[in-house]
């Protein structure tokens, strides 16, 4: 049984800036020392695709084979009574290639900002895990085809590692002393992507989207790499049948996700938030196209963190932090940029402009220029020599001290809204979406829509949206079981039509031609 550890007043306390009192979850209420770190431990096992030891950037891949999931576990102190502490699952940054050969000074769960957010989180006395995903892609294919489908296959890998890891402790809850229903997945850099997806991606035809399909055909062949849930597949392994993959909030500092009409479900009731770098021009800040930092060439047109938050919070999902009156510094700096009406959940970070092309995206970031020069040599990374160097171009006044002023506000960010998430039981909670009879035909369509339900169930109001979250119509009162409306005003392209009935509501997409 959860511990509440506060009245409703201290509560209000707390989350108001004045605590009386170190307050579990909001507070550190452990030192460091007192944390216990477990690392490589096993949570589950699947196929990985790219060559090892790992191959410069899309140079080469095998036939996949069996490997072991690990991940590094952080716990509060053996001493530590509380059996059903909540669980953060953290997710590195790496671009989906191997550290050091994805370029850069940072991608591993032993970075130095992932060890910095583990003991953070822990301290304040979560659990956390910090899984190795399998990683893997092309972006030197010479076709946007190979460079789109090697990405979004390794997205859609590296969810199914997260779905594994999720499943692991809900299986083990009781080993671990965490709450199953209180689980968090806080994606960093283009973890982000995996973070955003996680709840929403979760429609088979969602993989199905234009971008997404050559030839005919989706990226995603799920007879080799399985089902969005993680079932099914050659080259899959489902990892702890009989446990759901379902969490109570998503974050993501930095990243992107791979597109909005993903967010069109009802259930489960997921918090989202975010916090992004305005300027960052690898993953775009509002809506743009995924770039391959070395070559420039496009991967995929996606939708960032601004434009996810904002659909959050029309979608009523991020209501538990919209209801509620923050005055902590880091949400009165973040209200001053966006307003808490329609983008709670959402810290815009405004950097300096730095000279050269590229434009800051993770000023959170820091690593010791000896080791990551010593350990690229050892792995055979060919350019050892000026990795230090290349990762200051887009983050040039680098140090520890800098990171962790970024480290603060993202944790100062986060921590009053994920305890919200941890006191409210009905936050995350997997009921099923209303099964209601409603058919939107035809689609696509180049010239009206039929709205029509079944039975008795009646049409109270439409919305339609386009992949943005922008509202380009909207009829209320209409108490009717079919409804027609006309495109010609609308401008053909991908939307979702959000319509709510006397028996609940339901979202579905459409294409205009």
């Amino acid at each position: 049984m959860r511990k509440k550890l506060l009245s409703l007043l201290a509560l209000a306390l707390c989350i108001g800036g004045s605590a009386i009192a170190q307050t579990r979850y909001l507070d550190d209420v452990f030192t460091r020392t007192t944390i216990q770190k477990q690392v490589n431990l096993s949570y589950g096992e699947n196929y990985y695709f790219l060559a090892f030891p790992p191959a410069p950037a899309g140079t080469s891949t095998t036939t996949p084979k069996d490997t072991v999931l690990q991940m590094d576990l952080y716990t509060p102190p053996a001493s530590d009574t509380d059996d059903a502490r909540p669980l953060v699952v953290y997710l590195h940054t790496g671009v989906f290639l191997p550290k050091y050969f994805n370029g850069s000074p940072t991608g591993s769960k032993s970075d130095s900002t992932v060890v910095e957010m583990c003991y953070r989180f822990a301290q304040k006395g979560y659990v956390v895990a910090a899984p190795a995903y399998r990683l893997g892609w092309n972006p030197l294919g010479g076709t946007l085809e190979i460079r789109t489908s090697t990405l979004l296959n390794a997205v859609y890998r590296a969810i199914h590692d997260v779905q594994t890891c999720v499943r692991f402790f809900k299986r083990y809850a009781s080993t671990y002393g965490i709450d199953p229903d209180r689980i968090y997945v806080i994606g960093q850099g283009s973890a982000g992507y995996i973070a955003l997806a996680y709840p929403f991606l979760d429609k088979q035809e969602e993989t199905e989207l234009p971008k997404f399909v050559f030839n005919g055909s989706s990226v995603v062949d799920t007879a080799l790499v399985g089902n969005v849930d993680g079932t099914g597949g050659l080259y899959n392994i489902y990892n702890h049948p009989g446990y759901s993959n379902s969490v109570c909030m998503v974050a993501n500092i930095g990243g992107a996700m791979g597109d909005i009409s993903w967010m069109d479900q009802t259930w489960p009731r997921v918090p989202v938030a975010g916090l992004h770098c305005r300027r960052d021009v690898f993953a775009p800040y509002d809506s743009g196209t995924v770039i391959v930092p070395t070559t420039g060439q496009p991967v995929v047109d996606v939708h960032g963190t601004r434009t996810v938050i904002r659909r959050a919070v029309q979608m009523g999902l991020n209501d538990i932090w919209v209801n509620n009156t923050f005055t902590d510094p880091y949400s009165l700096r973040a209200y001053q940029l966006n307003p808490q009406n329609t983008y709670e959940g959402l810290f815009q970070i405004e950097r300096p402009e730095i000279p050269g092309p590229a434009e800051e995206g993770s000023p959170w970031e820091w690593w010791d220029s000896t080791v990551v020069t010593m350990e690229a040599q050892a792995y055979g990374y060919p350019l050892w020599s000026t990795i230090h160097t290349d990762g200051l171009e887009t983050n040039p006044d680098m140090s520890k001290g800098k990171a962790m002023a970024y480290i603060d506000t993202i944790v100062g960010f986060l921590t009053p809204r994920m305890y919200l998430v941890y006191q409210d039981q009905t936050v995350g909670v997997n009921n099923p979406q209303p099964e209601i009879q409603l058919n939107v035909y035809p689609n696509p369509s180049a010239d009206v829509v039929t709205i029509q339900t079944g039975g008795s169930n009646m049409i109270e109001v439409i919305e339609l949206m386009d992949m943005s979250g922008r509202s380009v119509l909207r009829v209320s009162n209409i108490f009717a079981s079919t409804y027609t409306f006309s495109k010609s005003a609308i401008k053909p392209g991908n939307y979702v039509v959000a319509i709510k009935t006397t028996e609940g509501n339901i979202r579905k997409h459409i294409v205009l031609q």
